[in-house]
């Protein structure tokens, strides 16, 4: 068994890279956190939040809180009384380094547990580029009835005007991965706004 020892985490119902951490979020400081070493699915599993372990995983944790590591990667994850995570986290950029330097990554920790959903609840934008989408997102679907601004916002998107469905498109396109389109589109909101 590895233990971690005085890990700043900053547990959410959404996984946070370290490098959005802000200043009003509540980090939490782990004393002593046990680490568990597994397989790569397993990680993937933990990371997209679609685990439930049984009692007797919970019963060796202090607040249902473990770390979980594979060969490249760590996460903190807190658990429900039902053995569901509740809240997970990245550690600190140079708390994981120090901390992969310290285990003795021998043997991978075979975790039990039931998948519980098959969705996928990582996400790599970051919190500002989630801002942007909603704010987008909220106002075109506020303006939705306005063909002519529509039809500006789409041009403005697509460099053309080829559609018959320009709202949907548009509002599927938003949703799509973040580019730079969503930084331009953002832009020209904030000056109709």
């Amino acid at each position: 068994m590895n233990y971690a020892y005085n890990i700043r985490v900053n547990l959410k119902d959404k996984l946070l890279s370290f490098y959005e951490w802000e200043k009003t979020d509540k980090i939490t400081y782990l004393n002593k956190v046990n680490v568990y070493y597994v397989n790569d699915n397993i990680y993937d599993d933990i990371l997209n939040m679609r685990i439930k372990v049984d009692n007797d995983f919970l019963k060796y944790l202090k607040d249902g809180i473990c770390i979980f590591n594979n060969d490249i990667d760590m996460v903190c994850v807190k658990f429900n009384k039902d053995g569901i995570i509740k809240q997970i986290s990245k550690l600190d950029l140079e708390e994981e380094f120090e901390l992969f330097n310290e285990l003795s990554l021998k043997k991978k920790y075979d975790l039990k547990y039931k998948k519980i959903n098959n969705t996928n609840n990582y996400s790599y934008s970051t919190r500002e580029e989630e801002k942007i989408i909603n704010t987008l997102l909220d106002y075109i679907n506020s303006k939705k009835d306005d063909k002519e601004l529509i039809d500006y916002l789409y041009f403005e998107w697509f460099k053309n005007n080829k559609c018959n469905n320009k709202y949907k498109k548009l509002i599927n396109s938003i949703k799509q991965n973040y580019s730079l389109n969503h930084e331009e589109l953002y832009k020209v909101i904030k000056i109709l706004v």
